[in-house]
């Protein structure tokens, strides 16, 4: 019984879902996070975690966690809402009640004077920019910038900043200040201001939650009305009516060290190259919530997302994505693929996919009878980012037996094994067929037209012997039915 046991622990071992490998849950109950709404994430240049919650801020380093309530009081069961590691490897800390918080590790400044005067409560996000100056968006009391001497606020009322109800703020690759509010984007370049709407442009909505800039300084805007691509004053659109992402309400956005843009939105998570999107919810990945509220991209190329009561979820693989189409393009649906230990099975479009660990070694290969595959396989060595298009192509395998006596003697035979039949070709209209096993005749056909389908789906799977006999030739092919 206790050999039955073991037994049983082991095969529940091996065949733990891939998903576990990958994705982990920190919560209330299995970790010392401080709380289950998980409003902020950063992560400093050490790897370090900074984790803000409504309780509180915390840090996950390794695996310990360290309660800061309890080194600062004016934190504890307080909302951080957001977090920014400037370029000294400073934290700079956003709060409900007590404003902006600086920590270096060791010691706290708070700028208490600074947050009365300028009425900075309620901070929502702070940026930092190429001078290491900090940009901080304040809900309802607009934008603060601190140029680590003096303090500097514009708000609606002085400027031209489109609302002071600010959302989040991103600096581009010429220092430009993008900020998004709920009346839209505002751009700041230190004097002149340009605002973007959905009536002067082709911004999707006037809620601009997140803003990011990719390494060819295109900007990539969330909305509530989906995601928008700006390039050098060309706008792209990407909704559910012309894209695959999960919903129009995009929360968060982050670019990993592979250029692929994430996203988190109130259906799940997104990621997209610029052409391939792999969505995440909670049928198809680890996920245990799909409302997603932020995004941080660690150095090892981790994904950290914070929800509103599920704690933080670690996205720690990679995932691979392709087609199996035939020589037309059409979609081969059901069938198997074998991915690094993993066999996923292609969908009603012919797509498969699989999350796979980081820095294994991949094998990618179709498992599919009676077809051969362009490429056969892929390997991905040391595998350091998603593969969004590991796609084949393939191509019905066809046996043929000729040699002396011709063309007119050859025999072709197309076999279409997971659908039960067979079709023969060869030089003639008409022939008698055998279909022989090692034992017995399976089936004789006098009078055989060629193209014909021949059932074969309750021959038992080994290796036939296929003999073709015209008035003028015969000639036997080798069939192996494996299932």
């Amino acid at each position: 019984m206790v050999k039955k046991i073991l037994l049983f622990v082991l095969l529940a071992v091996v065949m733990i879902d891939a998903k576990a490998q990958v994705w982990t849950v920190y919560n209330t109950q299995n970790s010392d996070i401080l709380g289950n709404t998980v409003l902020a994430l950063a992560v400093d240049a050490r790897g370090t975690k900074w984790i803000g919650t409504s309780e509180g801020l915390c840090k996950l380093s390794g695996k310990t966690w360290t309660d800061y309530s309890m080194f600062n009081k004016k934190l504890k069961g307080q909302y951080v809402n957001c977090l920014t590691v400037d370029a000294d490897n400073m934290l700079w800390i956003g709060t409900d009640d007590h404003g902006v918080i600086k920590f270096d590790g060791t010691n706290w400044k708070e700028h208490e004077s600074e947050t009365k005067r300028l009425k900075m409560k309620f901070i929502r996000d702070i940026a930092v920019d190429k001078k290491n100056e900090k940009w901080i968006g304040v809900t309802l009391g607009g934008l603060v910038h601190y140029n680590n001497k003096t303090w500097t606020k514009y708000t609606s009322k002085d400027s031209d900043l489109l609302s002071d109800f600010i959302l989040c703020v991103a600096v581009d690759h010429d220092n430009l200040k993008w900020i998004g509010t709920n009346e839209g984007l505002s751009v700041f370049d230190g004097k002149r201001w340009t605002n973007y709407t959905p009536k002067n442009s082709e911004l999707l909505d006037t809620i601009v939650p997140s803003v990011v800039v990719d390494s060819k300084n295109v900007k990539w805007i969330a909305t509530l009305g989906g995601l928008c691509k700006y390039d050098n004053g060309v706008w792209t659109q990407y909704t559910t009516a012309n894209s695959e992402i999960p919903s129009n309400q995009v929360n968060d956005l982050a670019i990993d060290k592979n250029g692929v843009i994430w996203l988190t939105t109130n259906k799940g998570i997104a990621a997209f190259d610029g052409k391939n999107w792999v969505v995440y919810n909670k049928k198809n990945s680890g996920l245990v919530e799909e409302d997603v509220l932020n995004i941080s991209i660690d150095n090892k190329n981790n994904k950290w997302f914070g929800t509103y009561f599920y704690g933080i979820i670690c996205f720690s693989g990679h995932t691979v994505k392709g087609r199996l189409t035939d020589e037309q393009g059409n979609a081969l649906e059901n069938k198997e693929v074998q991915v690094g230990n993993t066999v996923v099975t292609t969908d009603v479009d012919g797509y498969y996919r699989a999350d796979v660990a980081a820095a294994t070694n991949v094998v990618v290969t179709p498992k599919v009878d009676g077809f051969t595959f362009n490429p056969p396989t892929v390997s991905i060595p040391n595998i350091s980012g998603s593969k969004m298009d590991v796609n084949f192509v393939a191509q019905r395998e066809t046996l043929s037996s000729g040699g002396a006596g011709g063309s007119e003697g050859r025999v072709t035979i197309t076999p279409y094994l997971e659908e039960g039949y067979i079709i023969l070709s060869f030089n003639a209209a008409v022939a008698e067929v055998e279909i022989r096993s090692n034992t017995k005749v399976m089936r004789t056909i006098p009078a055989y037209k060629k193209g014909n389908k021949i059932n074969i789906s309750k021959f038992p799977k080994g290796v036939y012997k296929i003999t073709v006999r015209t008035s003028e030739w015969e000639k036997t092919v080798t069939l192996n039915k494996k299932h």
